[in-house]
């Protein structure tokens, strides 16, 4: 009798309950029924095992358009059931479709890359669109299609029906996902496509993300290893994208250079790379519908997973994961990921779990363990960092100094520091290096260094991460009898639109010195307070004396061993009795004297931070005085914070300076001013930060800037010491200003002092001002020119020399 009559037989003879009884006594021994109508604790037939006879039973109830699964227990419960009715997955030519308009969506975010390397190119020109298809799309595609291919001849070895992956991608490139690809989907529902076994849903399941990891991880060294030593032109924010560990190891091995250097703009094989390896990790995540989620029911089984405990102890873990996620990183796509697994996970209405026929074969131990090694490894491995991709802030921002000093140590009167350049950013970095020393005005220090020219400035050009460079820096003193002293070299880093500052400060091996070589001005009043940190070193003791009446000590001055604040209060004038001044034209504050037993005494002298002289600007303009003219050109230079520098190079616009004339200055430019008259000269900037006169490298005159009336006082500056005898106060406002007189000082009484003026200027005119000291009187005096909106006022302060 052939089997198409023994089925019509069954199906004529017996009711459905008989029929499927007949049939399955065949390959197993029925026992007792189960709760379910088709169910029956059955063993295997004829010393078969129940998986074995299994596997044949449902090759007979296959035609029937039946399955019998087998769940776990002892002995084992078949169940019978109609075979689920997939969902009608895509027709092939729809399939083709959709890969082809993926294909477009890749081709489209590659050459919106290759456009991103190449500014000089469009995304839609052909020549970016070839290159994307090839060293992009053909890689992206072909990874995802060799993985759909794998994974179909894995389910076929297992005897199960499987349909190519449908890849998922954008078609834009932005800096948190440049790399298109989404994911790759099987089109059945788990559900309602049946598996063998666990082990079968375990190995099936893995081999996507395996074939795109590997794939991936080839392509993503292979693109490091076309990628360019140098980067592009970029003309935006380069956007940085990571590896993972995998290749970090390969890339150390294999490449010869840095690895970190080149994903700063990696070739568009090694992006294909990335993207590959990153969806193949998220694809291993335990989310429910992900195939991560399915191979942990294969190694955990489909009982134990919806077991209470394990249930709870899954939750808690996705809620942590969530958590940290969301604390550690403000990355969109792995927040989103974290989302969904949370959503997934809590919600009521449960993902479909994978349809395992013989849950009674469970998983033995090999095979548990390669996939669980493999799954982990690829988890560990393929980590890809919390940030993945990112735009670079600071793509374009000049000379780093990163690696630079922030305080060293000298002795016997030398020191010699290396500089290393290289670039903040990606950019080539080409420029300027000026350096001066700061602080210990006796000190007579002398930069020496082959990279200085004549003018004492360093050239650099085209300063790579792959290619840095490095001036070497030597200073001497050339004025050894005053003592050693705290100092401090300052570099300005001359950039193109990114001019920054750098300091050093050098302090003496076993001297008694201030930390930081100038007064720091506390409170800018006028009574002025000036404070230092001191440390005497081990083994000496000190008395600090100070002769400068204006001047007094606020702590104490009695000094042991260790670190000292000091302080100073001044008198009303103390800031304008400061006769000497630094090379950049600050004041140096009141001469402290170092008294010792039995050792040698010693002074020091600080210059006091910001005390140059003063300009005030009003409306933002300010006119040329006519004093400034000269008989060779100079240059006007202006900043807006930071110190006053000189430029670095002679290529200054020169301005046509006759008749009238106006100029904007902005931060950190510079104007050339011819030799000879200067005509009607108006400057335009802010109220604040600094100007310069200078000559080449040389100041000449350095000045604060600050809002306020616009006075100016010939010869001198305003809030700065007069000259013993007669001044001009000019106003250069378009309205009268009256002038007071202001007397200060214990001394003010005395018959030596004359000052005085006219009790009002016109507006555009200036008037003569007197400021004159007679004899030769016991005590500092000081005059001085103030203007705000009330009026000028002229200042005079004299103290004794008894009260110091």
């Amino acid at each position: 009798m052939t089997e198409a009559e023994i089925h019509l037989l069954d199906t004529e003879t017996w009711g459905q309950h008989e029929l499927l009884e007949v049939i399955c006594s065949r390959y197993f021994v029925l026992g007792s029924q189960g709760l379910a109508e088709y169910s029956w604790e059955v063993n295997g037939r004829d010393g078969r095992s129940p998986s074995a006879s299994l596997r044949s039973l449902n090759r007979h109830l296959k035609d029937l358009s039946l399955i019998a699964v087998l769940d776990e227990g002892d002995p084992p419960l078949l169940s019978v059931g109609g075979l689920p009715s997939q969902v009608m997955v895509m027709p092939a030519w729809q399939q083709a479709l959709v890969w082809a308009l993926v294909t477009g969506f890749v081709t489209m975010a590659g050459s919106l890359w290759i456009t991103h390397l190449d500014p000089t190119s469009t995304t839609l020109e052909s020549a970016a669109l070839q290159t994307a298809l090839v060293f992009f799309t053909l890689p992206v595609m072909g990874s995802v299609l060799l993985a759909s291919y794998a994974r179909i001849f894995v389910s076929t070895a297992f005897e199960v029906e499987s349909n190519h992956l449908i890849p998922l991608a954008f078609p834009v490139m932005s800096p948190d996902w440049p790399f298109s690809l989404i994911s790759a989907i099987g089109q059945m529902r788990p559900d309602l496509h049946p598996i063998p076994n666990r082990r079968a849903l375990g190995f099936i399941e893995l081999t996507t993300p395996t074939v795109m990891f590997v794939c991936g991880s080839i392509l993503t060294v292979l693109g490091l290893g076309m990628t360019s030593d140098q980067p592009p032109i970029y003309e935006a924010a380069p956007i940085l994208v990571d590896t993972n560990f995998l290749v970090d190891i390969l890339g150390s091995v294999i490449l010869s250079s840095d690895v970190a250097l080149k994903l700063q703009w990696i070739h568009p094989t090694g992006l294909a790379g990335i993207a590959l390896s990153l969806a193949s990790w998220a694809l291993l995540l335990p989310i429910p519908g992900f195939p991560g989620d399915r191979i942990l029911h294969a190694l955990i089984g489909p009982e134990d997973m919806q077991e209470g405990s394990n249930q709870t102890s899954i939750f808690i873990a996705t809620l942590g994961f969530t958590l940290l996620i969301f604390m550690s990183t403000e990355y969109w796509p792995w927040l989103l990921l974290a989302a969904i697994a949370a959503w997934r996970r809590f919600s009521p209405e449960q993902m479909p779990s994978p349809y395992i026929v013989d849950e009674y074969a469970g998983l033995d131990e090999v095979p548990m363990r390669q996939i669980a090694t493999l799954t982990l490894a690829i988890l560990l491995l393929g980590y890809p960092g919390l940030e993945p991709s990112y735009e670079m802030e600071d793509w374009d921002e000049g000379l780093s100094t990163e690696s630079w000093p922030a305080f060293m140590t000298f002795e016997d009167g030398q020191t010699q520091i290396e500089l290393t350049l290289e670039p903040v950013g990606v950019m080539p970095v080409s420029g300027w290096l000026q350096m001066r020393v700061e602080g210990a005005p006796l000190g007579g220090w002398q930069i020496d260094s082959e990279c200085l020219d004549e003018t004492g400035v360093c050239r650099f050009d085209d300063i790579t991460q792959a290619s840095p460079g490095s001036v070497s820096v030597s200073m001497n003193r050339n004025q050894m009898e005053a003592s050693e002293q705290t100092f401090r070299l300052i570099i300005l880093i001359d950039v193109a639109n990114h001019v920054t500052e750098h300091a050093i400060v050098f302090q003496p091996i076993g001297v008694t010195t201030p930390i930081d070589p100038l007064w720091v001005m506390v409170e800018d009043t006028q009574t002025p307070r000036i404070c230092v940190e001191i440390m005497v070193v081990e083994g000496d003791y000190v008395n600090l004396t100070n002769y400068d009446p204006f001047w007094s000590f606020e702590n104490e001055t009695s000094l042991g061993p260790g670190i000292h604040d000091l302080c100073m209060r001044g008198h009303e004038g103390a800031i304008q009795s400061l006769s000497m001044q630094d090379d950049q034209y600050r004041r140096i504050g009141p001469s402290i004297l170092l008294f010792r037993e039995n050792l040698s005494n010693d002074i020091l002298f600080l210059p006091v931070e910001d005390t140059q002289a003063m300009i005030q600007v009003s409306d933002g303009e300010w006119l040329i005085p006519e004093w400034f003219e000269s008989d060779s050109e100079y240059v006007i230079a202006r900043g807006e914070s930071g110190s006053a520098f000189c430029p670095s190079t002679d290529v200054i616009a020169e301005v046509n300076a006759s008749g009238d004339w106006n100029r904007d200055l902005a931060d950190r430019s510079s104007i050339l001013i011819p030799a000879g008259e200067i005509g009607n000269a108006t400057l335009r900037f802010g109220p604040s930060g600094w100007l310069a006169l200078c000559e080449g490298t040389t100041m000449l005159a350095s000045y604060r800037v600050a809002e306020g009336p616009d006075i100016m006082v010939e010869p001198g500056t305003l809030a700065s010491r007069m000259p013993n005898g007669e001044f001009s106060i000019v106003n250069r406002e378009n309205e009268t200003m009256p002038i007071s007189l202001d007397w200060t000082g214990d001394a003010v009484a005395w018959d030596n002092w004359e000052a005085g003026a006219p009790s009002e200027v016109a507006a555009m005119s200036s008037v003569t001002a007197n400021a004159s000291v007679h004899g030769d009187p016991l005590a500092r005096w000081a005059a001085w020119v103030t203007a705000d909106e009330d009026g000028i006022t002229l200042h005079f302060a004299a103290r004794s020399w008894e009260v110091a």
